[in-house]
């Protein structure tokens, strides 16, 4: 019954953000513009940044909801889903600062940091304080450094999150896929707030395919908070099952766009946070389209961990063939051509 109800609420919210995009976007300033012929930004219109709002207030009403449900679950429970609703909330409004006001790199990352390090250490089942890896027999303690190995995950995962929505529907389906893998490994009170989310993801893609709005810094930042903490939350609850290689799996294919993006700015003598067209997605939109260049983004991330769900403990063996597969058709992409947009 409670899915149900948060999943509706979901998709209610995230209906009414779609429907009323153009007015909420002209009401709050945030519009997206278009560049002038060559510039990074090619849509054809002005669009609404305001899909963000509709994921993040249907994660935070989800968060209420569950919260006001499961009380009985115990005081824990209702102290990480406060934790929870207090990130995703947070992180939204530094993305939406950002999509406003156009915020410094390191103002926007000093205030993330300040938010995800304040419910790493308030809420400590989203801190990861130990590594175990399929077929390690030992569990490696992290001891003291946990909080600040848990901040680099996290602002990592933010950062890739951010650098990949670079075109409709990437990280609003990889959402949907983070989604569908935590249904299977995350425990039951927190499951309402993951059927919020997908289903105000689930219509946010239709309105975002149909270039009606854009996620924004904002999604993308509330996105990041809350896969990431909902992921740590269920390697720390499903000991049994989840190891440290599942969780990588989920968030490879952004990580090592980002990893390899960061590594050729940084031998070009640029700032790793400056924009360009050198992204998997714009080789890919180049090369085959626009969405079949969606499909396949979304192919190499679903089909590995949709194997690593099905064959427990083989996450490590799928990480190899992502990164191979990652590697192969981003060498394909690259071939000589010329990026259209």
């Amino acid at each position: 019954m409670l899915l149900g109800l948060t999943a509706l609420t979901g998709l209610i919210i995230a209906s009414l953000v779609g429907l009323f995009a153009a007015p909420l976007g002209s009401l709050f300033g945030l519009l997206d513009f278009p560049d002038d012929a060559g510039g990074r930004k090619q849509h054809a219109r002005v669009t609404p940044l305001v899909g963000g709002l509709g994921v993040a207030l249907a994660s935070v009403v989800g968060v209420a909801l569950t919260s006001a449900f499961v009380v009985q679950a115990g005081p824990s429970i209702g102290q990480h889903l406060l934790w929870l609703g207090i990130a995703i909330a947070a992180m939204f409004l530094i993305g939406l600062a950002d999509d406003r006001f156009l915020l410094s790199p390191r103002v926007r990352l000093s205030l993330a940091m300040i938010v995800l390090l304040l419910v790493v250490i308030s809420a400590p089942d989203f801190g990861v304080s130990f590594i175990r890896f399929s077929g390690q027999p030992q569990v490696l303690l992290l001891g003291s450094g946990a909080e600040v190995f848990t901040l680099l995950c996290l602002v990592g995962l933010l950062n890739a999150i951010n650098m990949a929505d670079g075109k409709n529907g990437i990280v609003i389906s990889l959402g949907l896929i983070w989604s569908a893998i935590l249904f299977f490994r995350l425990p039951p009170p927190m499951l309402p707030v993951l059927a919020a989310a997908a289903s105000a993801l689930a219509v946010l893609l239709w309105f975002n395919m149909k270039g009606r709005l854009f996620l924004g810094d904002g999604g993308s930042y509330a996105v990041s908070a809350l896969f990431g903490l909902l992921a740590v939350y269920a390697y720390n609850h499903g000991f049994d099952s989840v190891r440290a290689d599942d969780i990588v799996l989920m968030f490879a294919v952004p990580v090592f766009d980002t990893i390899r993006l960061m590594i050729a700015r940084s031998l070009q003598r640029r700032s790793p946070f400056l924009g360009d067209r050198d992204h998997l997605h714009h080789y890919l939109y180049a090369r085959i389209g626009w969405p079949r260049g969606l499909w396949v983004y979304v192919a190499l991330v679903a089909l590995p961990n949709a194997a690593a769900v099905a064959l427990p403990g083989t996450a490590m063996v799928w990480l190899l063939v992502s990164a191979i597969a990652y590697g192969l058709v981003l060498k394909g992409a690259r071939r000589p051509h010329v990026l259209v947009a």
